[in-house]
């Protein structure tokens, strides 16, 4: 991983950067190949140290219809048995099953812990299968720790050590022939964590037809280690960023790699140099390719990497005009000599995150254009000098000699191994450079896009629609990694908003979360982009059950539907806070039938429990909750911290609709709610408990840090300033924060990016600024992608990569964002409280600090500071100005000062009360003047 570079007077320069800088040389020649494999468990090592999540099946979203495959899941006739004893060697399991009465029926497929057996040791599967009539029939599956041994009709085949998610692949042709019966035994040595087989045991007629999409390239990276191939199936760090148009549909992927993806389910295409002279085949290394964002901070990525004397610049932008994604790629001669060369442009059957996208058909008979599986792909505004496409092997046997394959058009309904390449002979001078114009239609539907269009007017504009779009409000800060971080989250945030609604991410969390929603939609709000969430509110609403539920994901991506009892909380959440800041009196109470029903629906939760246990008493019940906090029978505080904000922000409506009866119980509800809670930490704690746990069942584990944050933020659900609140952030601070010097551990031991943010935020409500910073400095010091401010949902502690979820990670883009504006302006009970967060350093020594047109509960404010203080040993010398305009809170303004001033000038009724400037509400110019 590379480092984020240091930034004088910035966050980012706080403290010691943790990510070492790995190099490794990505300059192949050409190597001879043979793919015959029959036990390959030598060559998916690699695989099994893998630290990412593998799918667990073969279905793949994709747009060709793959058919003449032959494969099967092994489902029936698996018998288990434990063996904590370890007889079963002795007592010859291996050989066959004695006695059926001593098995249980047990599929593999997922721990043997997810079927009730909490159990650390040896434990046998076995079953019988008859052998199809194929050719060649493979057996496959994997997911295993630590230690597997395969027996088939008493023989053993292999034993595996230490498979961790990598595969075990037998040749079953060796066995038997059609028809016959095989007896399969398996002996399983679990030392900890989940147990079993993972993953499902299948039969096919090809290795990838047995095994993930993720392992097989994993295969294919190993067998050939000439081929340039995806950092995720070498095990090397990876991540990705995205850009596109706001309010679209589809966003394009840029991987760590400099591959690119126009949408999300597209083939990754990339640019190879092939130097004539050298016969060598170079690619972008991801330990050495740079990557920024234009103008330093609009969502539009650019990316260079340099190889055999040439310098490889790549922008990518969307275009939503033409309808299009664009691509300019420039080659520039940094040497002293003259070169030839080949660029090629490859487009391969490989998804950004370890997945395959299987290609049944290109067409590369016009040089300016290419098909993809009978679809408009791609177009060129130059005209390719050689077109090719193939087989991948046949396809990467001519890039690595500089050629394109022989064929133009080319069909593979079977596997949909595909690869195709445009190549452009380039000769370049000392200092010369070539440009080249690609582009890719908007979505999948979209025909080919206008390539007669000159690129560089196109990026301009794309550059000043940014520029619009992320300029509501505007901010103006004197750290340029904050101010820059702050543009880029914006821009990602925005790109989130798809016609549904929010989704959290382009690739695994497409889809609209009612959670991630509440805090996207407190953010658009926040910047000025209200109608965005008024339809995302709308739609939630639509999507309201009879009894009140709302469903927690919604979208024809969405990965499951459960109960997740936050999700009513949430939705009044979101609605009242666009009340807040709209005063939109007419929306709201079109909505107010649904606010209700969602209350009702919590209150109807809660009435539910009849549970005696003093414990459980008066909370709502169990469920799946944030689906990181803990099992879905868990009693998660979360969820009720949510209930609270939803009962308390429906009663909030209905006093401003007049309904009061309504805001009576609503009120009552949350009030016996909050009760409840703290009546039921002191059970689970003690009466004195020394912090608030993640759940009734859980008090160690991150969750309760990750879980609490909303008891504070984004509505104070329990006092800031209560000892609890102080015990239980200390200790979280002191087991998951402090370790990684701001970095936040949890699930997994993983990094958590938003959640650190997320808490954040808490520490910036209880005045734990040192905290707080701490946290942001780690934050940019760490992006996944650096250069680009895109963060992951979970990232490898190890070397700084993905690691789950999806990236940029809108929750994260939106906490970020959030809490910038927090640390310089927030509500809170009828003021606005100012410069909370902010570092001394940004209010000295002439430095200013902007907030122009910010939307507040109260109206939008402008907000300007300017300083010639000079800071001594002594305390502060100079004047620090304050010029406030535009909003009203009904109870001013305050800030806690950092150093008490000799004299203050400004309106009528400014005074300082116990280190906190208070200043009446009005448009007015305030003046400091400090002496050390």
């Amino acid at each position: 991983m590379r480092l984020t570079e240091y930034r004088q007077e910035s966050f980012i320069n706080i403290t010691k950067l943790c990510f070492q800088e790995q190099l490794c040389s990505h300059v192949v020649r050409h190597f001879g190949f043979s793919f015959r494999v029959l036990l390959l468990s030598a060559l998916l090592m690699l695989a099994s140290c893998a630290t990412f999540p593998i799918n667990n099946t073969q279905k793949d979203d994709t747009q060709c219809e793959l058919s003449g495959t032959n494969s099967k899941q092994i489902s029936d006739n698996w018998l288990f048995r434990l063996d904590p004893n370890n007889v079963g060697l002795s007592n010859g399991w291996q050989y066959g099953v004695a006695d059926k009465n001593d098995w249980i029926a047990l599929m593999p497929g997922e721990p043997w812990e997810a079927s009730g057996f909490n159990y650390d040791g040896v434990a046998w599967y076995n079953t019988k299968i008859t052998l199809p009539d194929w050719s060649d029939i493979y057996l496959g599956f994997g997911k295993i720790d630590d230690l597997a041994t395969v027996w088939i009709n008493g023989k053993q085949v292999e034993a595996w050590v230490n498979l961790g998610p990598g595969v075990m692949l037998v040749d079953l042709s060796k066995y038997g022939k059609a028809d016959d019966n095989i007896e399969i035994s398996i002996r399983i040595v679990d030392k900890g964590g989940y147990g079993g087989i993972k993953q499902p045991v299948i039969i096919g007629q090809h290795p990838r037809l047995v095994i993930t999409p993720l392992q097989y390239t994993a295969l294919q990276a190993y067998t050939h280690p000439d081929w340039p191939m995806p950092g995720w199936s070498k095990n090397e760090p990876y991540s990705w960023t995205m850009t596109g148009n706001s309010n679209g549909s589809e966003e394009a992927l840029v991987s760590s790699d400099g591959s690119v993806t126009p949408w999300a389910k597209a083939p990754r295409t990339e640019i190879w140099v092939y130097n004539k002279n050298k016969e060598l085949l170079t690619y972008a290394d991801p330990n050495k390719i740079e990557f920024s964002l234009s103008d330093s901070q609009a969502p539009i990525p650019t990316w260079k990497w340099k190889s055999a004397d040439v310098i490889v610049t790549n922008t990518l932008f969307g275009d939503h005009t033409n309808e299009a994604v664009r691509w300019k790629v420039t080659l520039e001669n940094y040497g002293q000599k003259r070169i030839d060369l080949n660029m090629m442009l490859s487009v391969r059957p490989f998804a950004t995150n370890a997945n395959s996208v299987p290609i049944c058909q290109i067409n590369t008979q016009h040089k300016q254009k290419m098909w993809v599986n009978n679809k408009p792909f791609l177009a060129a505004a130059i005209p390719a000098k050689h077109t090719g496409a193939g087989q991948l092997s046949d396809t990467m046997y001519a890039a690595l000699n500089g050629t394109v394959p022989s064929r133009k058009i080319v069909t593979d309904s079977t596997y949909g191994s595909l690869a195709a390449i445009l190549s452009y002979p380039v000769n370049l001078n000392p200092g010369e450079t070539k440009d080249f114009h690609f582009a890719f239609p908007e979505t999948p539907e979209s025909g080919f896009p206008n390539v007669r269009v000159p690129i560089d007017q196109q990026l301009n504009k794309a550059l000043d629609h940014w520029e619009q779009e992320t300029g509501a409000v505007t901010i103006a800060l004197p750290d340029s990694s904050v101010q820059n971080a702050l543009t880029a989250s914006l821009g990602y945030l925005l790109l989130s908003l798809d016609p549904d609604g929010p989704h959290p991410g382009p690739l695994a969390h497409d889809a609209v979360w009612v959670r991630d929603a509440a805090y996207t939609g407190l953010a658009a709000l926040q910047f000025g982009h209200t109608e965005n969430v008024r339809s995302t509110i709308t739609s939630t609403f639509e999507s309201q059950e009879r009894e009140g539920r709302i469903p927690p994901i919604r979208g024809k991506n969405a990965p499951w539907d459960d109960n997740e009892w936050d999700s009513q909380g949430q939705s009044i959440f979101l609605a009242s806070q666009y009340y807040r800041y709209t005063n939109n009196d007419s929306q709201v109470r079109e909505w107010y039938p649904n606010i209700r029903l969602a209350a009702l629906y919590i209150s109807n939760l809660i009435s539910k429990n009849t549970s005696l246990n003093s414990a459980t008493k008066g909370l709502l019940p169990p469920s799946k909750s944030a689906e990181d906090l803990g099992p879905a029978d868990w009693h998660h505080y979360w969820d009720n911290f949510w209930a609270v904000t939803g009962l308390e922000q429906a009663a909030f409506i209905a006093k401003e609709l007049d309904q009061h009866d309504d805001a009576i119980w609503m009120t009552s509800e949350a009030n016996a709610l909050r009760r409840a809670i703290l009546d039921s930490i002191r059970v689970v704690m003690g009466p004195d408990p020394a912090y608030i746990p993640g759940a009734i069942e859980s008090t160690t584990g991150s969750a309760m840090a990750r879980g609490t944050v909303s008891a504070l933020w984004p509505n104070e659900v329990l006092p800031r300033n209560t000892e609890l609140i102080a015990k239980s952030f200390d200790t979280y601070h002191k087991l998951w924060i402090e370790p990684d010097n701001g970095g936040f551990r949890h699930l997994g031991g993983q990094f958590w990016p938003y959640g650190g943010l997320e808490l954040a935020h808490a520490y910036l409500k209880i005045n734990r600024a040192d905290v707080l910073h701490q946290i942001l400095s780690w934050t940019l010091r760490n992006q996944t992608l650096p250069g680009t401010y895109a963060w992951a949902e979970q990232v490898n502690p190890v070397n700084g990569g993905f690691s789950g979820g999806d990236m940029p990670h809108a929750w994260a883009a939106a906490s970020f964002a959030t809490l910038v504006r927090e640390m310089l302006m927030s509500e809170q009970d009828g003021a606005l409280v100012l410069l909370q967060g902010a570092p001394e350093w940004w209010l000295v020594e002439s430095r200013e600090i902007t907030l122009n047109n910010a939307p507040t509960h109260y109206g939008n404010i402008n907000f300007h500071t300017s300083n010639d203080i000079i800071p001594t040993e002594y305390g502060w010398d100079g004047k620090l100005t304050i010029t406030l305009s535009g909003a009203s809170p009904p109870n001013g303004y305050r800030w806690t000062l950092p150093n008490i001033p000799d004299a203050i000038s400004g309106p009528s009724g400014m005074k300082i009360e116990n280190g906190v400037l208070i200043i009446p509400s009005g448009n007015s110019e305030i003046e400091l003047d400090f002496k050390p």
